[in-house]
């Protein structure tokens, strides 16, 4: 899932540099909309991927090596 999240922050990053440089209207608007559609979904992102589990955990959390 973090890694989810850096794709869009990434995304996010490259949309809002198109919105500041480029002058047509059309694209900045675009361009805006992707910025902070990709902002929503990095925070999403890496929000459930802190929250998930680790992947080599047992469900109950617990380990044991006995």
């Amino acid at each position: 899932m973090l890694k989810w999240g850096f794709v869009f922050f990434l995304l996010a990053v490259a949309s809002g540099v198109l919105g500041v440089a480029d002058p047509n209207v059309t694209t900045a608007t675009l361009a805006q909309l992707l910025f902070f559609g990709n902002v929503v979904l990095f925070v999403v992102f890496t929000l459930l991927g802190a929250m998930m589990p680790a992947a080599d955990a047992p469900p109950g959390g617990h380990r044991h090596d006995s």
